[in-house]
């Protein structure tokens, strides 16, 4: 049975359109997989900016998304 999960993490920072400096949580991506060490493996296979941009797999955090939750970029 595939599980979906959403991958985020607290590493980074947003600024603002007034340029104020905000700490939160980075949205990392969407993922498939039979379990969640399978999903993160796709996720970082497909995305190699998440490693290359610094951040730290293991502050990766994530959800299991419900089977009636929709996503697609």
């Amino acid at each position: 049975m595939t599980k979906r999960f959403l991958f985020f993490t607290g590493e980074g920072f947003t600024i603002s359109p007034n340029d104020d400096y905000l700490e939160n949580y980075q949205i990392l991506g969407f993922e498939s997989g039979e379990d969640l060490e399978q999903a993160l493996e796709i996720l970082l296979k497909k995305n190699k900016w998440i490693v290359e941009s610094g951040f730290d797999i293991e502050e990766i955090e994530f959800r299991e998304i419900a089977d009636d939750f929709e996503f697609s970029f």
